[in-house]
């Protein structure tokens, strides 16, 4: 019997369960880093807290130092070569480009890695990082002194000036200048005449300062987060230490400009005023409102919403099932970033051109395609990117749930499975463990007299399946299922036969549910834009978003008992109905922001 290929990806190559199939307690209990709570004996999720209970006496964990991820690292070279030769920064930067290129590349984090993870690099060394790390440190220690003219003009005139009587002073200087910039602290003695070790005795060539730059890179200070903290810990806490004025600089930058400490910002930390509440705060919005916060925000939000399961939309082209679906529509490669550039851009609207909130943009009926071919799908006018974004015409499309890159597959169907899954993992926090040992992998059956909910309906309706899949997964996907898996409206499902193409009728869609965000909610819905509401109304996705942003700041996953401090801080302009904004600036002043736990110290 001819198997129904299109279930083979979605359902985990025809797991009897789907692969996601999940029973019996369901979260980690015992409190773990992604904990939910405890699970019940129903076969539901854990359902995530819609409110965080602050203890100071539970303290966060102590945790490694964390590498520049490579975002971070490239806009730290940029930066630094900005700073050190303006005119040639772009030529030098292409120069060390494939050196760049050859770094690892970052890896997704997170309690649920594909589902609204968080990019972070691994933080394990291997001779790869160490051979791309001293590669870079010498390319950049050779394209600065290229010649006298860029020498002179990163190290003073006194390094070209021809008198090795002032050569010590000058290397001198230098080395507390700008690997002040390099190593973001401020050079003791002692760590001048580390740095300046490799140039011997004077007078000094080019070369030599070549290999004094290639050192200061090549320090751990360059490529990674590094801190001590203050010498004395917190009043009352024993284990939680200050970070210092350098180290909380950094902090900062990288926070919100993914980049080294302007000079402003070395400047309050060397003097130490960055300790002072006014002085930090108002660095705080200083940073906060430059242009290269956005960029930061950009990519919190296109993490945070991109789904891993949404494949190139013109890959199956020229497949009978999928050109019978897709009729004269005809995808280009770039159809599916136009898709997660439109959600990402319509976070940013709420978040930074307007005082919204999270609920705006999951209830927005308003549309932001920067592509001709994403604007002719939705039936509005290109977006420019500044004036007002033009509405939807469709009356299906509202809020976030029925945007394009949250309902399309680039498959010939609609794969509901995938669709709840990723709701309620990265939308609703809530908890899927992987599917059971027992879980038989059997063949589905074709089926090309039902719509896709109903052969999902039949495949996980048996076993040890329903219990999951019936009520947590399955209603959350099967909401949206009035758009095909090219995110366009329909009031009926084609049934096509996924092989051969042809059409054996259709079907009316059906959408309601009774969706079950929290386990025991038996309200039926009947469609996305109805689950928005019943999500907004149930208060995980205010507590949701504060647990991803608290994931992209810190580049870790939250223990909602040890962190609920700062979660806390950052959830509470959410619950309070303030913008969004303010819980993006609330975590820069927490106290979890301007301190940590160093173990053993």
């Amino acid at each position: 019997m001819r198997p129904l290929r299109w279930l083979a990806i979605p359902l985990l190559l025809g797991a009897s369960c789907a692969g996601w199939s999940c029973q019996g307690q369901i979260g980690n209990p015992g409190g773990t880093s992604a904990a939910t709570g405890a699970g019940g004996d129903d076969g539901l999720p854990s359902s995530a807290p819609v409110s965080f209970t602050c203890d100071e006496a539970k303290v966060p964990d102590a945790v490694p130092l964390r590498r520049l991820s490579n975002v971070q690292l490239r806009n730290t070279v940029r930066d630094l070569l900005e700073r050190s030769l303006p005119g040639d920064a772009d030529t030098i930067y292409a120069s060390v480009g494939s050196t760049l290129d050859g770094f690892p590349e970052d890896t997704r984090k997170g309690p649920e890695e594909h589902w609204g993870g968080f990019t972070r690099v691994d933080q394990r060394v291997t001779q790869e990082h160490v051979d791309r790390d001293y590669d870079l440190a010498v390319a950049l220690g050779k394209a600065l002194t290229a010649d006298d003219a860029r020498l002179a003009q990163v190290a003073q005139d006194c390094a070209t000036d021809g008198d090795a009587s002032n050569d010590d002073a000058c290397l001198d200087a230098f080395v507390k200048s700008f690997g002040e910039r390099v190593l973001r602290k401020e050079l003791s003695a002692e760590d001048v005449e580390f740095y300046k070790r490799p140039a011997g005795s004077a007078p000094f060539e080019r070369a030599d300062w070549a290999d004094v730059i290639a050192l200061l890179v090549a320090s751990p200070n360059f490529f990674y987060m590094v801190e001590h903290g203050a010498e004395e810990p917190v009043a009352g806490q024993a284990e939680l230490y200050p970070v210092s004025p350098y180290e909380l600089a950094s902090r900062l930058s990288y926070h919100f400009w993914q980049t080294m400490p302007d000079d402003t910002l070395l400047g309050h930390a060397k003097d130490g005023s960055l300790l002072d509440p006014k002085v930090y705060e108002a660095e705080v919005d200083r940073l906060f409102n430059d242009p290269r916060t956005r960029q930061t925000i950009r990519q919190f939000y296109a993490e945070w919403f991109r789904r891993a399961d949404l494949a190139q939309l013109n890959t199956l082209v020229g497949t009978a099932a999928y050109d019978e679906l897709r009729g004269d529509l005809e995808p280009s490669p770039n159809l599916r970033e136009a898709m997660y550039d439109e959600v990402t851009d319509m976070a940013l609207y709420y978040t930074l051109d307007t005082p919204g909130h999270v609920e705006d943009f999951y209830r927005s009926k308003k549309a932001f395609p920067r592509s001709q071919e994403l604007a002719d799908l939705y039936h509005v006018p290109v977006w420019d990117g500044s004036s007002e974004p033009p509405d939807f015409s469709e009356p299906e499309r509202q809020g976030l749930l029925t945007r394009a890159a949250m309902v399309a597959t680039g498959a010939a169907n609609t794969r509901p499975i995938m669709k709840g899954v990723f709701i309620r993992r990265a939308l609703l926090c809530d908890t899927l463990p992987p599917p059971p040992a027992n879980v038989m992998a059997t063949t589905p059956e074709p089926a090309t007299d039902a719509t896709s909910r109903e052969v999902v309906e039949n495949l996980t309706g048996t076993g040890i399946c329903p219990d999951c899949h019936g009520k947590a997964i399955n209603p959350l996907g099967f909401a949206t299922e009035n758009f095909d898996a090219l995110g366009r409206p329909r009031d009926v499902e084609k049934l096509i036969d996924l092989v051969t193409g042809e059409v054996h009728g259709e079907a009316p869609v059906d959408t309601e549910v009774i969706a079950r965000v929290n386990p025991d909610d038996e309200v039926v819905v009947k469609d996305g834009i109805e689950l928005q509401e019943r999500m907004i109304e149930s208060g995980k996705v205010q507590a949701c978003f504060a647990r991803a942003y608290f994931r992209f700041t810190f580049g870790r996953t939250e223990h909602v008992g040890k962190d609920a401090c700062v979660l806390d801080v950052m959830h509470e302009p959410l619950k309070a109905g303030q913008p969004i904004k303010e819980t993006l600036r609330a975590v820069a002043i927490s106290d979890a922001f301007l301190q940590r736990n160093f173990g053993e110290k």
